[in-house]
């Protein structure tokens, strides 16, 4: 699970760095008060929360803390450098970029890390509606920008965000 909460801490801190720091203060708290895990909860769901509330926490201060989740290109795209070797889906990366920062946790979330609504919805201390709500929204805009693309390409991105789908499809 240790891989997954990073990716996640990174994207809400901004960056490797910022993110590696949120994941060790979540971990140093949910050490501290581990008393507070509620036995039937599931451990993934309980920590993912812990980590976006120590953010959120952190970010209490700011005037508007949805804002400080937007981070510049290079450093967003850095995190989707899967091999190592710097091959990242680029159309898929600016999509991601343009994305609402609720919308881009809900869809790492759900997508990314494959949480069902109800159990995004307890990490992000929102509704399984507003996740949905979210994810229409995040489609929508996702249909947008395809529309504004040859047809060829159009697939070629939704066969990136969509992988498991396009194999399994005939």
């Amino acid at each position: 699970m240790l891989p997954r909460l990073k990716r996640f801490a990174d994207v809400l801190g901004g960056g490797r760095d910022a993110g590696g720091g949120l994941l060790r203060r979540a971990l140093q708290y949910m050490l501290a008060e581990q008393h507070l895990y509620q036995r039937g909860t599931a451990l993934d769901v309980w920590a993912f929360s812990e980590v976006y509330r120590q953010w959120r926490h952190e970010l209490s201060g700011q005037a508007d803390p949805m804002a400080q989740a937007k981070i510049d290109d290079a450093a967003f795209a850095a995190l989707f450098d899967i091999d190592g070797e710097g091959h990242r889906d680029e159309p898929v990366i600016a999509f991601l970029m343009g994305l609402p920062p609720q919308q881009r946790l809900t869809l790492l979330l759900v997508y990314g890390e494959g949480f069902e609504h109800e159990d995004a919805g307890r990490i992000l201390d929102v509704s399984s509606e507003m996740i949905a709500a979210r994810l229409i929204r995040m489609s929508a805009s996702l249909s947008d920008r395809l529309s504004e693309r040859p047809p060829a390409q159009a697939a070629a991105i939704v066969e990136t965000l969509y992988p498991e789908w396009h194999r399994a499809s005939p």
